[in-house]
């Protein structure tokens, strides 16, 4: 029943059986060249642009250097030009005040300056002195041939300002002068003590 149904579909299309057959032939050749040619590019790898594209380089890391370390070697300080003018004494006696405030401590801390004085007299035995009531030094330079003698003298009257703040240290400095003579005075004693211990920091710090 199928096959006259076919045969009476081909004879109402008068198609030939020859002519079927040719064109199925030709249906098979074709699908055979597209399934060759879907093989070819199957096995070939996917065409790569001429030029391939990379990414962005990171710029470099910066190179740390650790610097050479040279030994420095110090080069010395000429000597203090010695000072001539009172006013270049006053300077210095004000350099040596600066280092004495901040290196001796006396009891409670003074933050009041002393004045200073000079004086190029050189009568009587007395290389300096401090006098409370208005609070200054007084420096007969001339009777200390060398800036490291001015210095400890000055080192020395330093200490009676931090150790004569008033009226009743002034006293007892007084009655102990009385009692058992300035050498052997308690007050004096310390300054010189101290005076002798701080004398070579101080000249450091001035570089005498």
């Amino acid at each position: 029943m199928a096959n006259s149904n076919a045969s009476r579909i081909l004879a109402n299309m008068k198609i030939e059986t020859g002519d079927l057959i040719f064109y199925i032939y030709e249906f098979v050749v074709i699908c055979g060249l597209v399934f060759r040619v879907y093989l070819e590019f199957e096995d070939k790898p996917s065409p790569r642009p001429e030029v391939e594209i990379l990414p962005p380089l990171r710029p470099p890391e910066p190179i740390v250097t650790v610097p050479e370390i040279v030994d420095s070697v110090p080069i010395p300080m000429p000597p203090r030009k010695h000072p001539v003018t009172k006013k270049e004494y006053i300077d210095f006696f004000k350099e040596v005040l600066t280092w004495c405030q901040q290196n001796i401590k006396l009891g409670k801390d003074r933050k009041i300056r002393p004045r200073i004085d000079v004086s190029y007299s050189q009568k009587g035995n007395v290389l300096g002195y401090y006098q409370y009531n208005i609070k200054k030094i007084m420096m007969y330079v001339l009777k200390n041939k060398t800036l490291r003698a001015n210095t400890q003298v000055f080192i020395h009257e330093y200490v009676h300002h931090l150790q004569i703040q008033g009226k009743n240290d002034n006293i007892r400095y007084n009655n102990l002068t009385r009692t058992k003579g300035y050498i052997l005075n308690d007050f004096e004693r310390e300054a010189n003590a101290l005076s002798s211990y701080y004398l070579d920091n101080c000249c450091k710090y001035l570089n005498i």
